[in-house]
């Protein structure tokens, strides 16, 4: 994953309270940041994956993710709503920490499973959940994982 997580995409402490209105709040994040263009397509991209399968992963952690043509460059947008959501997470804890991927669909294939791969590892160690979690500001998330993808 050559670019890095920007502080400006990272948004803490937001009232949001259902999986539904997080994934509204990234579309639309994703359109204020110039990321994507199309918001209802982005939005309509999270559902559809979520029906797959669960991306809730483990200890309060889920990584979202949306491919669409709107999307013109893969990014990652980070969201810790206020409270606890229900997430179906695979070890049935609630979601707190939310990393989502936007992915063009030129790039699905590649780009998609790098960054989600590499997200995904890092998750698995606990020295950087132990760090995201405990983290007081945007530019500590920022640092915790540009640190640990590079």
């Amino acid at each position: 994953m050559e670019q890095s997580i920007k502080e400006e995409n990272i948004f803490l402490n937001q009232a949001l309270k259902t999986q539904d209105e997080v994934f509204q709040f990234l579309a639309k994040q994703a359109v204020n940041a110039g990321i994507a263009t199309d918001e209802k397509a982005v939005y309509q991209k999270f559902l559809d994956r979520e029906k797959e399968s669960t991306t809730g992963m483990m200890d309060g952690f889920a990584i979202p993710h949306a491919k669409d043509e709107s999307i013109k460059d893969a990014e990652v947008i980070i969201v810790y709503p206020e409270n606890e959501i229900e997430w179906n997470s695979m070890d049935g804890s609630l979601t707190k920490y939310v990393i989502a991927l936007f992915v063009p669909d030129s790039e699905a294939g590649t780009t998609h499973l790098n960054l989600l791969s590499t997200l995904a590892r890092l998750l698995m160690r606990s020295e950087v959940t132990d760090k995201l979690k405990n983290a007081q500001s945007a530019s500590e998330i920022a640092e915790v994982l540009n640190e640990n993808i590079a």
